[in-house]
């Protein structure tokens, strides 16, 4: 009972989340430290349903850019269709997990949003040595993407920085330890380097205010990343 209480006020203090709010405004990237969002037991119980998804390899994102990742696919977005679970009760459990409703008051919180905010894509990325996401725009695979939302669910690696580019003189680069949540607006260019050792593994998931069919057009079709 002492660890939940905890964990809650961790989760609730108005002093961090107001902190991370004016962080993400003028950045527009911002790093949550670990028990803040995601509790050692919310990664565990992740760490589980991912297991029972299957798993593809994804080497082009949606705009024709380059990657090297695998990917289990948790809520897909297509064009021209609304947001739905991927088969399988892991998908829905995992949503649940991240629409809890203390959870979603933080992240609304630091997101600055009035209203709820809806995931419209969510899948877990593992890059083994190497693999790589080249830089992407998220809003190019959905144009009502707001922000996404970078859960870390592993320590041992080296390399696999996210490098965020601001504007064409400028990066930030971002190695955020395990449990860390990192939250970037989908405005942003960016990607995940090279991994050279061990294996980085995430939860990645996309806010937008929006909940209706992927307004995106495509002429033809690619692999959703």
């Amino acid at each position: 009972m002492t660890r939940a209480m905890n964990d809650r006020s961790r989760l609730l203090s108005e002093e961090a989340l107001t902190k991370y709010r004016i962080e993400l405004l003028v950045k527009g990237t911002v790093v949550i430290a670990p028990q803040m969002l995601f509790t050692q037991d919310d990664l565990a119980r992740i760490d589980q349903l991912q297991t029972q998804i299957p798993e593809e390899e994804v080497r082009l994102g949606d705009a024709g850019d380059s990657h090297n990742v695998f990917v289990k696919r948790v809520r897909v977005d297509p064009p021209g269709r609304p947001p739905s679970n991927a088969h399988g009760r892991a998908t829905g459990q995992i949503i649940e997990l991240l629409e809890r409703k203390d959870r979603s008051f933080a992240l609304k919180k630091i997101l600055g949003a009035s209203s709820d905010y809806v995931i419209r894509r969510c899948q877990m990325h593992r890059l083994p040595p190497g693999s790589f996401v080249g830089i992407h725009l998220d809003a190019e695979s959905d144009p009502d993407f707001d922000y996404s939302v970078i859960v870390q669910l592993a320590r041992d690696f080296e390399g696999g920085e996210f490098v965020v580019y601001p504007s064409a003189y400028e990066q930030q680069v971002f190695r955020p330890p395990l449990g860390a949540v990192l939250v970037t607006t989908c405005k942003l260019r960016h990607e995940v380097k090279p991994v050279h050792a061990g294996e980085r593994r995430s939860l990645v998931y996309f806010c937008s205010k929006r909940s209706g069919a992927n307004r995106r057009n495509i002429e033809s079709s690619a692999d959703d990343l």
